[in-house]
Order: structure tokens, then sequence, then C-alpha cells
């Protein structure tokens, strides 16, 4: 099924940080779609909750050099 989910982004300065998360975490597999907006610190995910979970989204962010928890919406 798939799922949207937002997590809380830190250390994003400039589009070149949000475009560099985009990259990262639209290539795993089972992500659909990437927003990532470096002014308000929030990643929108679209993927298939039956391929992976946030917490591995949120491993990504981390590796990628970031800052991420799952946003208390």
């Amino acid at each position: 099924m798939t799922t949207t989910q937002r997590f809380v982004t830190t250390g994003m300065h400039c589009h070149s940080c949000s475009m560099l998360i985009q990259m990262d975490v639209g290539g795993i597999d089972g992500v659909e779609a990437v927003v990532s907006d470096h002014r308000t610190g929030i990643t929108e995910v679209t993927y298939d909750d039956s391929v992976l979970d946030p917490e591995q989204i949120v491993e990504a962010i981390v590796k990628a050099g970031y800052g991420a928890e799952l946003a208390g919406d």
C-alpha cells in the first residue's frame, strides 16, 4: 500500500541540500516521490509500505548527512 509521510529534516541550508535528499531518498526501492524543502525543514515521502518503513527513510536522510525524524503531524 502507498503511504505518504512527513519527516522533520535538519541541517538543510539551501536548494542543493533539498535536491541531494530528494536524489538519495528517491533512489530507494519502493519510494515513489520525494519533496524536500530546506525552508520548512520538511521532507515528504510517498512510498510502498510493504517494501520499506519510515526508519529506513530516516536512515537514508541521515546517511546523506542530515538529521531526520518522523514528523508528529
